[in-house]
């Protein structure tokens, strides 16, 4: 079972919906849907299979009753009603942002006022995603039909292109835009961040053993998706605690330097900074400011902290019905890595490209990228610590950029919480 597997099973699923949920259309017999959707379901994974087959009993024998309790489990198009305590409600839409990479950006009524949370991008995919969205929430939610077209706040969670990339439709259509002051120049000055954080990757993968020849391959990488967007000018800048409406920010640094969850009563938006099932990237402050898993951690506790939260809504992913047994989850997912790249240190000096392939093993295109900077955000909380130690000084003092080597300290051990999971 693959990503693109289980995306194209969502697009024929969502597009098999719409006459129920969405769209006026002719609807297609309970034959056509299992025959569109079982060769997709068989390689989607095992809750695809009885999701197709309760589709196609809705349009063979499906009473108002039972599509509305379809409606009630698994939303319309993709689309599902969350209702926070004091009333708000919260629509869940899930957006294919880039090929096989789906975001849920939310719409948050507040009486008559609505925010969007995120903005997905301006891809095909995520265009007709919006648009299917609209017609759900009219026809299912009892939603205005313009309600996408007339969004006057837009909340920025944090500067990924996955998350800001489409800011400048909504923006031209009238939505203002508001963003934390960490990651404002994300959205309004681009081209200077492209270069910034361009430069510092180049530092950093000298540094990390990465071969000459692949450099400049991984710095295009990094920097390529994000020609896309055109710098927007941001209208509102937040700080931690600032609101909209009756929306709080909550500034949780660590996954990107001004990412924040979004508090509706008893329901966080958590964004990118707690998700169900992965742990958001992690990279190392070498390379951007207040990112880095020493800074991310603190952010958990930070969340953790809020009163009153019974449901967290992420990015991604499913929702989260228990929001600090996730945090303990993805704290002990890093101390188990953490002790991994400190073993990998241990009986020989290695640089940041050896280490990563001992954790990760083997990586290609982006991902290797990805795992060498999740490597130096761990190896980084631990030099923090004096638990890895430079294993060659002199070539620092001799070299420009040199490839650092790291071992582990002989004389500070490892806290009780990782030489466990070590040993």
């Amino acid at each position: 079972m693959s990503s693109a597997d289980r995306h194209a099973f969502r697009r024929k699923l969502t597009e098999l919906e719409a006459p129920l949920f969405a769209t006026g259309a002719a609807a297609p017999s309970a034959l056509e849907v299992t025959q569109s959707l079982a060769p997709l379901a068989a390689a989607a994974g095992p809750e695809a299979g009885p999701r197709a087959e309760r589709l196609a009993r809705l349009y063979a024998y499906g009473s108002a009753t039972e599509r509305a309790d379809y409606q009630a489990e698994f939303g319309a198009c993709g689309v599902r009603r969350f209702t926070a305590a004091d009333g708000r409600v919260i629509y869940m839409m899930p957006i294919e942002t880039f090929p096989n990479h789906v975001n849920n950006v939310y719409l948050v009524r507040q009486g008559a006022h609505t925010t969007l949370v995120d903005a997905g991008t301006l891809t095909h995919n995520a265009t007709e995603d919006f648009r299917r969205a609209g017609a759900a929430l009219a026809r299912s939610f009892g939603e205005p039909a313009d309600t996408l077209d007339k969004i006057p706040d837009c909340v920025i969670t944090h500067g990924h292109i996955d998350h800001f990339g489409g800011v400048g439709r909504w923006r031209d259509l009238g939505a203002r835009v508001h963003v934390h002051e960490f990651d404002a120049r994300i959205i309004s000055n681009m081209e200077e961040r492209m270069v910034v954080t361009a430069v510092a990757v180049r530092s950093f993968l000298s540094h990390a053993g990465v071969a000459p020849e692949l450099r400049g391959e991984l710095e295009q990488m990094y920097v390529s998706g994000k020609r896309i967007f055109k710098s927007v000018p941001v209208d509102r800048v937040m700080v931690d605690g600032s609101r909209v409406g009756d929306l709080v920010m909550h500034h949780v640094p660590g996954h990107c330097p001004g990412h924040v969850c979004v508090q509706v009563d008893n329901i966080l938006l958590t964004a990118d900074h707690v998700l169900a099932r992965i742990t958001p990237h992690q990279a190392p402050e070498s390379i951007t400011p207040d990112t880095g898993l020493d800074t991310y951690i603190q952010s958990l506790e930070k969340v953790r902290r809020i009163p009153g939260i019974d449901l967290a809504l992420g990015a991604h992913e499913e929702p989260i019905p228990h929001l600090n047994k996730r945090i303990v989850e993805i704290e002990a997912f890093h101390r188990e890595r953490l002790a991994k790249v400190h073993a990998a240190c241990e009986g020989q000096p290695r640089s940041l490209v050896e280490i990563s392939k001992l954790v990760f093993g083997p990586r290609v295109s982006y991902d290797r990228l990805l795992a060498l900077e999740e490597t130096g955000a761990h190896v980084e909380y631990l030099s923090r610590r004096g638990q890895l130690e430079i294993a060659n000084l002199d070539d620092l003092l001799a070299e420009t950029d040199p490839v650092i080597m790291y071992r582990a300290s002989k004389t500070i051990p490892l806290p009780d919480s990782l030489a466990n999971r070590a040993a």
